[in-house]
């Protein structure tokens, strides 16, 4: 009845378009991570794969031969693991700024706010430390994925596939992890302006709970 009614008019208010926007962000943030952690390319990843992403590039790498072959799968495997341990916290975490605005959706929705005008402060300081954290947190990504780049594997790789005539093997951030540091400052934004509305919607339920007082 009404109660449905009132739950459903949460969805509706600019806190949680805000708050499904970030959901949005965030589960943007999860697919740019794992396809970061997924990409390890090179010559012994994609003959296993088969399919079109076999067929896609070239096949079994005919211009690999002999000792080249055993340095470029030494090389894939080494270069994938320097990845990976970066790949897996940024999916960790996408997976918790995914979870964290379903949760407050839910709370909205439940209309916790209303009987608890204190959880919106609540939510507003998690909000900011939030984003104040994402800063530091995309410094770390960049910054270890370009120290990634910039090593002696990396190097190598790249020279290695270069001497085949294979192209996207630069020792450069591609365009999934420039995507996830771009996805990371929006969502900051989105953190801050969700916390300005909570701070706006606690003076408005504390305005209306002191009105039947005032009568």
């Amino acid at each position: 009845g009404s109660l449905e009614r009132r739950r459903c008019l949460y969805l509706r208010t600019g806190r949680a378009c805000c708050q499904m926007v970030e959901v949005l962000l965030a589960a943007l943030i999860l697919v740019c991570s794992s396809v970061s952690c997924g990409w390890a390319g090179g010559y012994t990843g994609l003959p296993a794969l088969g399919g079109i992403y076999y067929y896609q590039y070239g096949g079994a790498y005919s211009g690999f031969s002999g000792a080249d072959g055993e340095r470029a799968q030494q090389l894939d495997q080494r270069f994938y693991l320097l990845k990976l341990p970066i790949a897996r916290a940024a999916m960790a975490v996408g997976g918790c700024l995914l979870v964290f605005p379903c949760v407050l959706i839910l709370v909205g929705v439940l209309q916790v706010p209303w009987r608890f005008p204190a959880w919106l402060l609540i939510e507003c300081t998690l909000y900011i430390v939030i984003a104040v954290g994402t800063v530091p947190a995309l410094y770390y990504f960049l910054h270890s994925l370009l120290s990634i780049y910039n090593s002696s594997v990396c190097k190598e790789r790249e020279q290695l596939y270069q001497s085949k005539g294979y192209q996207g093997f630069w020792c450069s951030l591609h365009g999934a992890e420039i995507a996830a540091g771009l996805l990371g400052c929006m969502a900051a934004m989105a953190y801050l302006l969700s916390a300005g509305l909570a701070v706006r919607d606690y003076r408005t339920v504390q305005e209306q709970k002191q009105k039947p007082l005032q009568l």
